[in-house]
């Protein structure tokens, strides 16, 4: 049983520090290694209203492919949400610290696998992700999560299920370049669950590649090359060969990089799923049950992420995750959502929202306690 008193936990160093949070890699009372993540409720009330719906999508999926909130509560102003921790992060950091030309096509494979399992069990429940990236895998010896469902939306309205989905740009000029092309034209045709296929593709781009497609280009050309039907390559040997000219090939890379991608070699089938992945039309991409089925990821029968690592020596892999038995399902009163409360203040507004049933003198703490900081 999780504490709702932060100074049960010990924070440790930061994992991650973003606009509205941040995440530290802790212990609590049984020293077992968690994520926290601090959020403070000085916010605007747009900005709760989405971490809100966060976590409620987040506990209402239940896949072990899908980050799972282990508890969450209020103390002193603040917000903190417990994680599983995840020993080697997210796929990005790995490709920024230790894969700095990509990963190994086996290790995608398997990757990409957990990502599409948890993504068809998302669409089975008539969900679209939106949000699919390298940053938002995580990875531990055994298996690759799903993460960050700011942009996650359903078909369900009002107990009817819509053909397709609306959903603006604004304000996510860094996510666009893992947006499919039925999203960027932001017109009356919508959208649907093809979209999460789309970067499902620019993401395998992304881990064979070392970066994202598109890197250090203006926008205005992305929109273009997406909306021409030009497809983001996997560089490699036969790739670099065939299009000498190509302008998708990256632009700010030095020689040496070059050289790197002429000494890797992609099988065909990797070539082909990334294909199927990115084309233009969303009623020719694959669903993902049928993706599953690829030839692909056939190389995953005879190998785990748990081989691959096991001779993994990183400071990533300091913190090192038990087995654990199965998830306790927090209280049904952890679930209520309050429709019509009319909020007054942002204090009370993420406790009426979730319904916690947290009393207010809780969230002022111990008389001289602070919040517990990272040392």
């Amino acid at each position: 049983m999780c504490s709702n008193n932060i100074r049960h936990y010990k924070l440790l160093q930061i994992l991650k520090y973003g606009k509205y949070g941040t995440v530290y890699m802790g212990y609590d009372l049984n020293n077992k290694c968690l994520a926290i993540k601090k959020m403070s409720l000085d916010q605007p009330i747009e900005e709760l209203t989405a971490m809100c719906n966060e976590i409620l999508t987040i506990r209402r999926f239940k896949h072990k492919n899908i980050i799972t909130i282990l508890h969450c509560f209020l103390y002193n102003q603040h917000a903190y949400l417990i994680f599983p921790y995840m020993c080697f992060e997210n796929c990005e950091i790995l490709l920024q610290k230790v894969y700095t030309s990509g990963f190994p096509e086996i290790m995608i494979a398997l990757i990409i696998k957990d990502v599409l399992s948890a993504i068809t069990y998302i669409h089975s429940e008539n969900c679209v992700h939106g949000s699919i990236r390298a940053q938002h895998v995580l990875i531990n010896s055994r298996k690759a999560v799903i993460s960050n469902f700011r942009d996650c939306q359903t078909f369900i309205n009002q107990g009817e299920k819509k053909n397709v989905l609306y959903g603006s740009t604004v304000g996510k000029k860094n996510q666009l370049y893992w947006k499919a092309p039925e999203v960027l034209n932001q017109n009356l045709s919508g959208y649907t669950e093809k979209i999460d296929i789309y970067s499902t593709g620019i993401t395998c781009c992304e881990m064979a590649n070392g970066f994202q497609p598109y890197q250090g280009t203006e926008l205005t050309y992305m929109y273009i090359e997406k909306a021409r039907g030009s497809r983001p390559l996997l560089l490699d040997q036969s790739s670099i060969m065939e299009d000498q000219e190509s302008s998708l090939l990256p632009q700010t890379n030095e020689q040496f990089r070059r050289d790197i991608f002429m000494k890797k070699s992609f099988s065909d089938d990797f070539h082909q799923f990334v294909e199927l992945c990115l084309n233009k039309n969303p009623l020719s991409r694959w669903a993902t049950s049928k993706l599953m089925t690829h030839s692909f990821l056939k190389q995953c029968r005879s190998t785990s992420l748990a081989e691959h690592f096991k001779d993994f020596n990183h400071d990533l892999s300091k913190c090192k995750l038990k087995e654990r038995g199965p998830r306790s399902r927090p209280s049904a009163l952890t679930f209520i959502f309050l429709t019509s409360t009319l909020i007054k203040t942002r204090k009370n507004a993420i406790v009426e929202y979730l319904d916690y049933q947290i009393p207010v003198t809780q969230l002022k703490g111990p008389k001289g306690n602070g919040d517990m900081q990272g040392n």
